[in-house]
């Protein structure tokens, strides 16, 4: 089978991992015929393929109607068997069969994320165009699939459930904690520090500050490049100095953040899948989770799930970890085993079923 993956977006985060996650397996297959529409900017090749792996560059934003005509452009060139949009960014004009995943609708879900109500209509309308156009529509948790066809209900009959994964982010590269970020002998509590305001941070700076007044040497460690006047803004006063964000880091200095981690905490409002839990039990580290959109799939019984926005439940969990030795190593060992239910081999083999269901 000849494919063609749109993966101009693979540096990103979120949408980047899945479409790296993806094109690896599927280059791995002696089956597909893969070639990647890659930002000639940011070129990404799978790092191990049974068979070569065709590239075609591309340097229009995927969300210009330029880098719509480009990637329409380089499929007319290409004429695979099927072509995949890894986001709602289509090509112009549609080919068929056209695959599409979409990861979730927080913008139109969760108040704030995009507060500008034009740029909501244009993501909806984009969003829309892309359940319409495709054939067969790859969404990665059930509960996405819920959110779509209520906002899209056209969509119906369209739809695939195919899971994430997060194997081939634990791989055995695990580098160091950047120099001075934690401070040795502190236990610290990993986070994501993204700060829209689906991801929730103030609550789980409210439940850091009833563990910090227990635990001096306790720290708090968000990846990401955040700004620090947003911490003084929403961080209790008694422990702003034992909160930070990391900067820039690589992947083998976040597996290294993952895996000394006492525990992750993730009290996102609303996750379309949600890939950190499942990074960070993949490396044995205890999860604390919110109950928002897809997470109770992603986690399973492996996690200690709270209500989302409950920053007395959220601290509660995290005490429970952090307190029992027994508990912790518990959701360890449960999360291993859950995480390892979840492969990009799996993913593969499930996405080309969808394929082959779009081009029947």
């Amino acid at each position: 089978m000849r494919v063609l993956l749109d993966a101009r977006m693979s540096e990103w985060s979120g949408v980047g991992r899945y479409t790296k996650g993806l094109a690896s397996a599927l280059a791995r297959r002696d089956d597909i015929a893969l070639t990647l529409v890659t930002a000639a900017d940011a070129p990404f090749a799978p790092a191990a393929s049974a068979n070569s792996v065709a590239t075609v560059p591309a340097a229009a934003s995927p969300f210009s109607i330029a880098g719509a005509r480009e990637l329409g452009a380089a499929i007319a060139k290409v004429a695979p068997d099927i072509s995949h949009c890894p986001h709602f960014p289509t090509p112009w004009p549609a080919p068929h069969p056209l695959a599409v995943s979409l990861q979730d609708l927080t913008p139109l879900l969760v108040p704030g994320v995009m507060p500008s109500a034009f740029k909501r209509g244009v993501y909806r309308a984009l969003n829309e165009r892309a359940t319409r156009l495709a054939d067969v529509l790859i969404l990665p948790s059930e509960s996405t699939a819920r959110d779509i066809l209520s906002a899209f209900p056209r969509a119906a009959g369209k739809v695939r459930v195919v899971l994430d994964a997060a194997d081939d982010f634990s791989a055995e590269r695990v580098g160091e904690i950047p120099a001075g970020l934690v401070g040795e002998g502190y236990r610290y509590v990993f986070s994501m520090g993204n700060t829209k305001p689906h991801k929730d941070l103030p609550a789980l700076f409210s439940a850091f500050a009833g563990l910090a007044a227990a635990e001096p040497g306790l720290r708090l460690i968000l990846a990401g490049t955040g700004d620090d006047a947003y911490l003084d803004a929403h961080v209790p006063a008694a422990c702003r100095d034992r909160v930070r964000f990391t900067g820039r880091i690589d992947d083998d200095q976040l597996r290294a953040l993952y895996a000394g981690a006492a525990l992750f905490a993730f009290p996102s409002r609303y996750e379309g899948f949600g890939l950190p839990p499942l990074e960070a039990m993949s490396f044995g580290t205890p999860v604390v989770s919110s109950d928002g959109g897809s997470l109770p799939e992603v986690v399973g019984d492996a996690a200690l799930v709270v209500p989302v926005g409950d920053a007395a439940a959220l601290e509660g969990a995290m005490r429970e970890v952090l307190g029992d030795p027994a508990r912790a190593a518990e959701l360890a060992e449960a999360g291993r085993a859950r995480a390892a239910t979840f492969t990009w081999d799996k993913t593969a083999a499930e996405t080309i079923a969808a394929y082959r269901s779009a081009m029947r």
